[in-house]
C-alpha cells in the first residue's frame, strides 16, 4: 500500500493499494509505503512494516531447544523447512553436534525443494502482472501439488516440522521420493512459459535498478545481490553441495527487477538439478536419521553464530547461551527485511506505474519481516 501526498491544501494523502496477485506472498499482513511524488516519479519512501505481533525471537526463549525448530518453521511460511533446519543447525553447531551423513544429504533435498516451491510463489506475480490466468492457475496447481509431497513426507501440508536436533522425523524416503521426482518434471514445465511472459512483459527492464554500492549498505544478498554483480551464495563449498555439480546459468547481473525476477528462474533450474542428483544418491546412503541426546538438551554456555541460503539470500541465526534448557537469547537475520529496507533507496526515480515491479523483485513474507 503507498501513501502520497494528495493536490489539496490540507495535506491530505492519496492511498495506492497495490495487488501483486492472489499467490503472491506479501498479500497477507500489512506494509505501508509512505512516498512523496513529483509528476509521476518517486523522489521520496519510507517503509512501514507495522507490527504484526509475531515476536518469534522472544518466543524462543521460553522454548525447550526440542521445540525451537517447530516454531521456526513458521516465520517464512513460504520455505517452512529452511527456517527449521536453521534453527537445529545452531544448536547443533554451539553442542559439537555431528548429523548423521544421511540426515545431512536429506536436508539439502528438503531445502533445494523448499527454494523451488517459495521461489515459484513468488514468480506467480508474473502470470498476473502479464494477464496471463493460465500461468498463474498452473503455478498454484503446482504449489498445490507440493503441499502433498510434504504431507506423505512429514504427515503436514505446510509446516513439516520434522527437524530434530541432530536428526530427522520423516517417514521412509520410497514413500515420497517417486511423487517429488514426478512434482520436479512439472515445475520444470512452467519455466519457459515464466521466462518468455518475462521477456515479453512491460515495465520491468531498468525498473528499481540496485547498484552494487547498494548491496553492501543494506546487507543484501541472494537473488538479489548476485544480478547487482556480488555472489554471496553459502552453499557452494559446503557439505553435500560441493560434490554436487552445479548447472551453469547466464543471468545478466543488471541489477533490475527483470534481473532479479529472470535469477528466480535460474535459481529453480538450479535447484531442480541439485534436487535429482540427491535423490539419485540417496539409495546409496544408509545410517541412522537421529543422534542420541540426553532427555534435557543444554546448550553450554557461549555464543553462536550460523548461516544458511534461504530462499532470497542469507538467513542467520545468532544464539546465546547459559547453560540452560533454553535460549538466553536467539535472534534471526532474515534477508526479507533486508530487501524492504532497501526499497527505501531504490524507489527513488521510480514511476508508480513500476512500482508492483520493484515490489515483486524484492520479495518477502510478513513472518519472515516481522519476526
Amino acid at each position: 500500500m503507498l501513501a502520497t501526498p494528495a493536490e489539496t491544501p490540507d495535506g491530505e494523502y492519496e492511498v495506492i493499494r497495490l495487488d501483486l496477485g492472489r499467490l503472491h506472498p506479501t498479500r497477507p499482513g500489512l506494509v505501508r509505503i509512505a512516498t512523496t511524488v513529483e509528476d509521476g516519479l518517486i523522489t521520496s519512501a519510507q517503509v512501514n512494516a507495522g507490527n504484526l505481533h509475531r515476536g518469534d525471537e522472544k518466543l524462543f526463549e521460553v522454548r525447550d531447544y526440542r521445540q525451537i525448530p517447530m516454531l521456526a518453521s513458521r516465520h517464512d511460511w513460504t520455505s517452512p523447512f529452511i527456517g527449521e533446519t536453521g534453527a537445529a543447525h545452531v544448536v547443533e553447531e554451539a553442542m559439537g553436534i555431528t548429523v548423521p551423513i544421511r540426515v545431512t544429504w536429506i536436508r539439502t533435498l528438503l531445502a533445494e525443494f523448499s527454494r523451488i516451491t517459495s521461489h515459484l510463489t513468488f514468480l506467480s506475480w508474473v502470470g498476473h502482472h502479464c494477464d496471463d490466468p493460465d500461468l498463474e492457475n498452473e503455478i498454484a496447481s503446482t504449489i498445490e501439488r507440493s503441499r502433498t509431497i510434504w504431507q506423505s513426507c512429514s504427515g503436514n501440508r505446510i509446516h513439516p516440522m520434522i527437524t530434530r536436533i541432530g536428526g530427522l522425523e520423516i517417514h521412509p524416503e520410497q514413500e515420497w521420493c517417486p511423487g517429488l521426482r514426478e512434482w520436479l518434471d512439472e515445475a520444470d514445465t512452467l519455466l519457459p512459459r515464466l521466462r518468455a511472459d518475462l521477456e515479453s512483459a512491460e515495465g520491468i527492464r531498468e525498473v528499481a535498478v540496485i547498484p552494487t554500492e547498494i548491496v553492501d549498505a543494506y546487507g543484501l544478498s541472494g537473488p538479489v545481490s548476485r544480478t547487482s554483480g556480488v555472489d554471496m551464495d553459502i552453499r557452494k563449498g559446503s557439505p553435500v553441495y560441493d560434490e554436487l555439480s552445479w548447472p551453469e546459468t547466464a543471468a545478466e547481473p543488471l541489477g533490475d527487477a527483470y534481473s532479479r525476477l529472470t535469477a528466480l528462474c535460474d535459481d529453480v533450474t538450479v535447484s531442480s538439478s541439485l534436487c535429482r542428483q540427491v535423490l539419485d544418491r540417496l539409495p546409496t546412503l544408509d545410517g541412522p536419521l537421529a543422534t542420541r541426546l540426553p532427555t534435557a538438551i543444554k546448550v553450554p554456555r557461549g555464543r553462536t553464530w550460523t548461516a544458511m541460503e534461504a530462499p532470497w539470500g542469507r538467513a542467520g541465526y545468532l544464539l546465546e547461551s547459559r547453560g540452560g534448557t533454553t535460549p538466553w537469547r536467539m535472534a534471526l537475520r532474515t534477508p526479507t527485511f533486508a530487501n524492504v529496507q532497501a526499497l527505501e533507496a531504490i524507489l527513488p526515480g521510480t514511476r508508480t506505474d513500476d512500482v508492483e515491479a520493484a515490489i515483486a523483485s524484492l520479495g518477502w513474507t510478513l513472518g519472515d519481516l516481522d519476526k
